[in-house]
């Protein structure tokens, strides 16, 4: 195992991974006003030969099961960083305890078949000013040296 792939970096340090671990942490971003939207990171991987947009299309799936009242609004291209990586974003809502919750993401593949996925969430509506939010998120991404 490389030494790159056997340390996990996270805000307050790093930690050295026993051999077959994988990274799987959520970085979970909360707004000190509750109206605003939160985000989220998460990593996944990407099944043997299996493409960007079919992970995408196996988790819309997995999402249609699972979330009730499931509507896909949009989906499409996007860039993370300074044109670093091209992804895909999805805009969708569910419900969830009576109230209807909104959402993006946006999937890159960062190394070899490893996925980093970007979702912003909100009760209600997102907002104009929420999508630049997300925008502004993505774009100031900046990968370790």
């Amino acid at each position: 195992m490389s030494e790159q792939s056997s340390v996990c970096q996270f805000s307050e340090g790093q930690i050295s991974l026993p051999e077959g671990y994988q990274d799987r942490t959520v970085n979970a971003f909360i707004a000190s006003d509750v109206r605003a939207p939160s985000f989220n990171i998460t990593r996944d991987v990407l099944k043997p030969d299996e493409t960007l947009a079919a992970y995408i299309d196996r988790q819309i799936d997995l999402m249609e099961k699972h979330l009730k009242g499931w509507k896909q609004i949009e989906r499409g291209a996007v860039v993370l960083g300074d044109n670093l990586l091209h992804g895909e974003r999805v805009h969708a809502s569910y419900m969830r305890e009576g109230k209807r919750i909104s959402q993006q993401q946006a999937v890159f593949i960062i190394r070899d078949a490893h996925i980093l996925v970007f979702t912003m969430s909100s009760a209600g509506d997102l907002t104009d000013t929420d999508n630049t939010l997300f925008e502004n998120l993505l774009r100031s991404y900046r990968a370790h040296a």
